[in-house]
């Protein structure tokens, strides 16, 4: 996340990751950015979906922040 949006400043909350098949793993992580205020006219809250296969990102989509 930090990577994909690197002039954001966050904060990793609650992250989570599940196999969906033998050599596939799809993980959730949520976060918060620090360098926001609260209330701003932009969203603090971000999340991404990331999938696996073999250990390597072949999926990255967010799921809340900076494109919705």
């Amino acid at each position: 996340m930090q990577r994909a949006f690197p002039s954001a400043s966050i904060e990793v909350g609650k992250s989570d990751a599940s196999a969906t098949g033998l050599t596939t793993i799809v993980a959730h992580v949520e976060g918060t950015r620090t360098d926001m205020p609260a209330g701003g006219p932009l969203t603090r809250d971000l999340a991404v979906e990331c999938r696996f296969d073999d250990n390597i990102l072949t999926g990255f989509r967010w799921t809340a922040g900076p494109e919705h």
